[in-house]
């Protein structure tokens, strides 16, 4: 019986969308990796030149933070990524498990000689994207032809933050008192993404479909935040920032493709898709653009603190953000946090967590194959350990002699469902659909594919106060 080898090609990933999270959030600090990323109103840390500048001004002592070393495991289901339109349809296994090991964030903060004005600079790893696809499905047996379905992909995409700050308190009493901060970011963003596809039809006789493609994009660009923190009352602490969204002003671009078609023998000549074609292409450009590639958002948060320790809650809203040559299609959405600390003794903390990461895609179609529309939920465990006493209004004052030693260990857990983009072999050679699906234009080759990603990520976080 002869056998008929598809393979889908697994195309360029849509970057800010192809990840197990959704949102540009970054384990930047000890105290986001106590608590999890509630943070907005209690931040004293260097995380604050990521998640609300005005934070930068409780810091008392020079202080070194590297956080964020970050071991990722992500499980993976998507069962039929590639689907063969046989009767009935034949699915691939659609499991996937992907590890990382990637720090997130350096920051350095001090006062300048006006002790009143304290400056952070920093630098962040704000969109990390490891991923590495393989999926094979096989039609049923008797099927005419026989289709066995290949793919692979290997993708990565990174967002680099380089943020200078400066915060200042508008008043000295403690009691009640506003911080006021501003930070830009110089923005590097990187992409690379090999994909390889090949579909035999009763190996080769009944037709033939081969691509490939090897991509990378570079781009320069900024992003600018402002935030306030206010201490109405000396166990109430409310925070407020806004962040621009990040735009691209330059952009490198290389990319090589190849394809190829092969129609079966006694099709008609005159029928388009039964011309024999090989083709490809290479380029190597660099241009100015005004690319929108990270959304903006705008933090509130609202926090108690006492002698125990403090909980707060946090609402971030991230605006809409539409890029037609980037492919990018973000809407509006909120996502919410929780998270407290403990005092268990002077020098050792508890933290607990929870957190909504939905999904930015406001829809998949049009997408490329292997973007994911997916909401999660997770909750985050923190411990915390320190020479000095960790607490949002009891810094250590810079007259203290000896350095200033903590370290951090934060466990987070998420779950997510949802759909990703799955591509639909035809049983009979047509490479209209395949082409149609991977170039994004008229995804009729394409089909919304049931999705679960269970994530378990262990963060570490160390600081140096002088």
């Amino acid at each position: 019986m002869r056998r008929a080898w598809a393979v889908a090609s697994l195309t360029l990933l849509t970057p800010a969308i192809a990840s197990a999270g959704n949102s540009d959030e970054v384990n930047a600090g000890l105290d986001v990796t106590l608590t999890g990323g509630a943070v907005v109103a209690t931040v004293y840390t260097g995380a604050a030149l990521w998640y609300n500048p005005a934070g930068l001004a409780r810091i008392e002592k020079p202080s070194l933070e590297l956080t964020g070393v970050t071991i990722n495991l992500q499980v993976i289901k998507n069962p039929g990524l590639i689907t063969i339109d046989t009767e009935p349809q034949s699915k691939s296994e659609g499991a996937g498990f992907n590890v990382s090991v990637i720090p997130q964030a350096i920051t350095f903060s001090l006062k300048l000689r006006n002790e009143n004005l304290k400056l952070g600079v920093g630098l962040f790893n704000s969109s990390i994207r490891r991923e590495f696809i393989t999926e094979q499905a096989t039609s049923p047996a008797g099927s005419s032809p026989e289709v066995q379905a290949f793919a692979g992909q290997n993708s990565r995409f990174d967002f680099f933050h380089i943020s200078t700050g400066l915060a200042a308190s508008l008043a000295r009493n403690r009691k009640q008192h506003v911080l006021l901060g501003g930070a830009i970011d110089l923005v590097v963003a990187t992409t690379r993404v090999d994909s390889s596809s090949t579909i035999f039809y009763d190996e080769a006789a009944a037709g033939q479909i081969n691509s490939s493609q090897v991509a990378t994009t570079t781009g320069f660009g900024f992003q600018l935040k402002a935030g306030v923190q206010w201490v109405p009352i000396q166990q109430l602490r409310i925070g407020l920032s806004v962040t621009a969204p990040t735009y691209v002003f330059a952009a490198l671009e290389r990319f090589a493709t190849s394809y190829s078609q092969a129609p079966p023998a006694g099709t008609i000549p005159d029928d388009p898709e039964a011309q024999q074609l090989a083709t490809g292409s290479e380029d190597r450009t660099g241009r100015g653009v005004w690319w929108g590639v990270e959304p903006g958002n705008l933090r509130f948060g609202l926090a108690y603190v006492g002698d125990w320790g403090w909980i707060e809650g946090d609402l971030v809203y991230y605006f809409r953000l539409r890029q037609e040559q980037v492919g990018l299609d973000f809407r509006g959405f909120l996502n919410g946090r929780i998270g407290t600390s403990f005092r268990v003794t002077r020098s050792i903390n508890l933290g607990l967590g929870a957190f909504t990461d939905f999904s930015q895609v406001d829809r998949l179609g049009g997408l490329p194959v292997a973007a994911r529309d997916v909401d999660f939920f997770g909750v985050h465990f923190g411990i915390l350990y320190s020479n000095e006493e960790v607490h949002p209004d009891r810094q250590t004052p810079q007259e203290k002699e000896g350095l200033g030693l903590s370290v951090a260990i934060g466990i987070r857990y998420a779950h997510g469902r949802g759909d990703t983009v799955g591509l639909l072999v035809p049983s009979q050679y047509d490479p209209e659909p395949i082409r149609s699906c991977a170039d994004a234009d008229a995804p009729q080759g394409c089909l919304p594919v049931a999705t679960k990603v269970n994530e378990i990520a262990i963060n570490l976080g160390f600081k140096v106060a002088f």
